[in-house]
């Protein structure tokens, strides 16, 4: 987005600023600060080596950080610098609502730079209202509901049990609830979403009680990068194994990297994939025990987990593998159809690329 926005206006000059949890692991943050330059530069914070994995920790632990935002920021407006430039205005992303006192101490406006689509934010913000006019508001007692919720921002009434489980935890739902209140305290919204996708969503958005909605999208990272040199390895043959199949024949199945599964669930894919007869690429992964302090792992032993047999009959025109390089797997023209767990980026990559 920052490449875009500089790339419109010779004037404009872009600081990221980056968190990191993580003093051993800087290749990523060393690429991006000798990348920086006269327009766009990134100016990295020290967060400590633990990043916090509960939701009230994570929030206290962002606001411990203000300080260092602030004296960041000030180095970089310092007046007394000849070079110094004028300070535009903050742009925060979800999880950095608390910058948003940041930005008021410098008296500039924070815009809110949001990375899902425009349908949930509605429905974000239609719950906070929701439960802001409501002390007893507890949508967990709702789970077995046949009611329907009617949101503005959506085309129809959204059945209140299939509501994400964010809005049925206690713990997640105040958190997000104090989230989208600061969302209505920006200036604007940038949300990666194009307007003919969600034309109702926007028209919502756009009715003058939420802050300005701007769809800015989409914004795709195309390029495609192993980890490391077993990885890039495993790619090859994947990325080989694709070229060999015919044009549409594949379905590649991969589900985020929060996305894993049980092994009776694993099972139950690979007899619906066994059956339907078509080829496959099935990125598989372990589900995590606890999701919020681990992210899923690989499977130590696929033939003790998927049906007897399964591996060695379907291995003419399947792939099991863990990590996808999934950039890389759909723009092949063998892929023909994408199943996955409805992650944004994803949505949009399909569109991208055109499988449906």
């Amino acid at each position: 987005m920052a490449k875009q926005l500089v790339d419109q206006n010779d004037h404009l000059s872009i600081t990221v600023v980056i968190i990191s949890f993580n003093s051993k692991s800087t290749s990523m943050i060393t690429s991006l600060t000798l990348a920086s330059n006269k327009q766009i530069r990134y100016e990295i914070i020290y967060g400590g080596d633990q990043q916090p994995t509960e939701l009230k920790a994570t929030d206290s632990h962002i606001q411990s950080l203000k300080p260092h935002v602030r004296d960041a920021v000030s180095k970089l407006v310092d007046p007394t610098r000849p070079d110094s430039p004028r300070l535009a205005g903050f742009v925060v992303d979800m999880y950095c609502t608390s910058m948003i006192d940041v930005a008021n101490k410098f008296g500039v406006p924070t815009y809110l730079f949001y990375t899902s689509n425009a349908g949930f934010l509605g429905l974000l913000l239609h719950i906070q209202f929701m439960y802001d006019a409501d002390d007893t508001y507890d949508m967990s007692e709702l789970e077995d509901s046949d009611a329907e919720l009617v949101v503005l921002s959506l085309t129809c009434p959204y059945p209140l049990k299939c509501l994400p489980y964010i809005f049925k935890s206690k713990e997640w739902l105040s958190f997000f609830v104090t989230q989208a209140r600061r969302f209505r305290e920006t200036k604007g919204i940038l949300v990666n979403t194009v307007p003919e996708l969600e034309p109702q969503a926007l028209k919502f958005l756009s009715s003058g009680d939420t802050p300005r909605v701007y769809p800015v999208g989409p914004l795709l990272h195309l390029k495609n990068e192993a980890r490391d040199d077993s990885v890039d390895k495993k790619q090859s043959e994947i990325l080989q194994w694709l070229d060999e199949q015919p044009p549409r024949s594949v379905v590649f199945l991969c589900f985020g990297s929060m996305g894993g599964f049980s092994e009776d669930q694993a099972r139950e894919i690979a007899v619906a994939l066994e059956r339907s007869g078509h080829r496959f690429l099935w990125s598989l992964r372990r589900a995590s025990p606890n999701i919020m302090k681990e992210p899923p792992g690989e499977f130590t032993n696929l033939e003790e987990i998927l049906p007897e047999g399964f591996l060695d009959r379907t291995e003419e025109r399947g792939k099991v593998i863990g990590w996808a390089p999934q950039v890389a797997v759909m723009e092949k023209p063998a892929i023909g159809g994408f199943v996955f767990h409805g992650g944004w980026d994803s949505t949009l990559g399909g569109l991208w690329f055109g499988v449906p």
